[in-house]
């Protein structure tokens, strides 16, 4: 009994500890640092080395991370809650389509609100109100023009529910969203290719872990397309590349003639 009043303890202080016996990875010792109750401010190199290590494990790291953070949003200290927002934060605007995928699970959404009332609240906690503007920025920019929009369609559902329950979603800055939007910068048709690799091969590994019979099949129809059995999706890198080219082309060309229009 009292071993588990002093777990109980812990978690409050600490979130939720490792499970017995299991040495915490370098992930979730990293982001135990960025949400301990003894910062006051976020730490925004470690949080940027989170968000780099992320992305340089692949894998499973995704995963491992969302759920890691989602654990510190809903600690009873608001100020672990909100360092572990701001983490959240710079993880969607550095981590790319394997770490949008994980926030647009079902699971985590349900897990980001889990603290919210069935009816609003007069007035929502700093905690609420930066949930609400989280889910309203994903809805505006990744949910809208992502190429991978299709797959983040329970975003846009907590939306529409949220809504109805009552809830008020802040208006976001455009300039604090424009990193979610496609940049305009020109990508090789290589770096196109590997993109879409690894965007293939995250989506490849929720499908075979939730498993579902429809689950599995559409995994079985990626995996042929990966391997290049299917070729019917498979996308021309190049003409694309050539594509984006023709686009920043027309832009200036458009550009050059309204400033001789002056």
């Amino acid at each position: 009994m009292e071993a588990a009043s002093a777990r109980a303890a812990a978690r409050d202080r600490w979130g939720d500890l490792p499970s017995s016996g299991r040495t915490p990875s370098q992930l979730q010792r990293f982001i135990q640092a960025a949400c301990s109750p003894e910062n006051y401010e976020p730490n925004l190199a470690l949080n940027l080395e989170i968000a780099d290590l992320i992305n340089s494990k692949k894998g499973t790291a995704p995963r491992e991370a969302a759920t890691a953070i989602v654990n510190y949003i809903n600690h009873r200290n608001p100020n672990v809650a909100l360092l572990a927002l701001g983490l959240l934060d710079i993880c969607v605007k550095n981590c790319g389509y394997p770490f949008h995928l994980q926030i647009g699970t079902k699971e985590f959404l349900n897990e980001l609100v889990r603290r919210f009332p069935e009816r609003p609240p007069m007035r929502p906690t700093r905690v609420q109100a930066k949930i609400l503007e989280a889910i309203e920025e994903w809805r505006g920019t990744i949910c809208e023009t992502s190429r991978y929009k299709e797959d983040l369609g329970f975003i846009r559902d907590m939306h529409r529910l949220l809504s109805y329950k009552g809830y008020v979603f802040p208006e976001v800055r455009r300039e604090d969203a424009a990193v979610l939007n496609p940049s305009d910068n020109l990508k090789s048709a290589e770096e196109m290719e590997e993109e879409e690799r690894e965007a293939q091969s995250a989506k490849l590994q929720e499908l075979i872990r939730r498993g579902t019979p429809e689950d599995l099949q559409e995994a079985n129809r990626l995996m042929k397309i990966m391997a290049g059995y299917d070729t019917r999706s498979k996308t021309d890198y190049r003409a694309k590349a050539a594509e984006e080219v023709a686009k920043i082309q027309a832009k200036a060309r458009l550009l050059e003639e309204r400033l001789d229009s002056f």
